[in-house]
């Protein structure tokens, strides 16, 4: 993008939508996972959701993370995509727990609910204007305390980044 012509804003888009930040789906809590898997491993409910976070506090302490990151180049102009990922994460899953401008584009970043398989964790995208009608999108999964995450992580990228891939095409 030229330096005369003048980027539009993350906050701009939130504001011209209705839109603010949003706290996502909160996906199944530790008690209820707990509570259901409990009388198959044999312990007291208590017993289990004390397992369950020591292990994961034990993860998080050595540091052990489950990462995955996705890149995608959209062929649309970077305000149809960024206004496209704004919808995509307001409207799914992750909400859209903090948005800023930066010098090249964009920061998104929302949450991964948690289920009975792994925790929950964040997403976080850089949207990166790319001039000549087209943005990059790279996003980034986290989820710490665990390290394998059964490509939870990636899909939610991967979903994201489909929807708003579709919807940029209709801005």
């Amino acid at each position: 993008m030229s330096d005369s012509t003048p980027r539009v804003s993350v906050h701009t888009i939130l504001a011209e939508e209705g839109l603010g930040r949003s706290a996502g789906a909160k996906g199944v809590d530790d008690d209820k996972i707990a509570k259901g898997l409990a009388g198959a491993s044999g312990m007291s409910q208590g017993e289990f959701l004390g397992a369950m976070q020591g292990g994961r506090a034990l993860g998080q302490g050595l540091g052990i993370a489950n990462k995955k990151q996705v890149t995608r180049s959209i062929a649309e102009p970077y305000a149809s995509v960024l206004k496209a990922m704004v919808v995509a994460m307001t409207s799914g899953p992750s909400g859209l727990t903090a948005a800023t401008d930066r010098r090249a584009g964009a920061y998104l970043e929302g949450s991964l609910p948690g289920d009975m398989l792994s925790g929950a964790g964040t997403v976080a995208f850089d949207v990166i204007d790319r001039g000549n009608q087209s943005a990059d999108v790279v996003g980034a999964s986290e989820i710490k305390g665990q390290a394998f995450a059964w490509g939870k992580g990636e899909r939610m990228l991967n979903d994201i980044v489909n929807k708003a891939e579709q919807l940029a095409r209709r801005y």
